[in-house]
């Protein structure tokens, strides 16, 4: 199945005009390019970025959108050959969350407990570590960020997702998960622009050339 990628370009005087302020207004006016009238669920994911006076809004879907009236649009399907390689310098818009234990005043620990979002360095790490790995991918570098708090409306009410931006190398160990990780996206609030994998493809590193003994034995004399 093909994947497309799109970038649309907004002039930030557009996106106030058309009320695109928030993660949320992002993801319904997007939703619009993928008409499907089945009530099917989301199938793109989304990432949106403020550059300079205008915003840069990239769309990965297995189907290209229909152009709406709004922005500057560009689609291209992406080759296949470019999810072959081992090695990749990633970007990922994250939504880094766990579940916290909730206790009933007797000490009882309640059925469901709480999503809160992780700020601690050290549980940023093996977060992104973990989603990489269930994604088929092992982690060779990494930085990220400092989290922030992104808020959005939804049908009047406020609502407030963590924001943290990772970047670093991957390596690629099971090519199938990747795969699904790359159309799925990883974490949650994937329909806020959270989620969506960028991808650079990088060479192997060149193998060390071992020492021969001859050279060893002529350094020795």
């Amino acid at each position: 199945m093909p994947l497309y990628l799109t970038r649309i370009r907004v002039s930030v005087l557009e996106a106030a005009q058309r009320r695109l302020t928030d993660p949320y207004a992002w993801h319904r006016a997007i939703w619009s390019a993928f008409p499907t009238g089945d009530g099917a669920p989301r199938d793109f994911l989304h990432r949106v970025d403020r550059r300079g006076g205008h915003f840069e809004v990239l769309v990965l879907s297995p189907k290209p959108p229909q152009v709406q009236p709004w922005g500057t649009w560009q689609t291209k399907v992406i080759p296949e050959k470019f999810f072959n390689y081992q090695r990749y310098a990633f970007s990922l818009r994250a939504n880094p969350t766990q579940m916290r234990v909730v206790r009933t005043t007797d000490g009882k620990r309640r059925k469901n407990g709480r999503r809160t979002g992780i700020y601690q360095p050290a549980e940023l790490r093996r977060w992104i570590t973990r989603k990489l790995q269930e994604a088929g991918c092992q982690l060779e570098q990494f930085a990220f960020d400092p989290p922030l708090r992104e808020h959005f409306y939804r049908k009047g009410r406020r609502g407030t997702h963590l924001r943290v931006d990772f970047r670093g190398i991957l390596r690629v160990i099971d090519h199938q998960l990747f795969m699904q990780a790359v159309r799925t996206g990883i974490g949650r609030a994937r329909a806020f622009g959270f989620g969506m994998l960028l991808l650079q493809p990088l060479p192997m590193p060149a193998p060390v050339a071992p020492v021969e003994e001859p050279v060893l034995a002529a350094q020795a004399r």
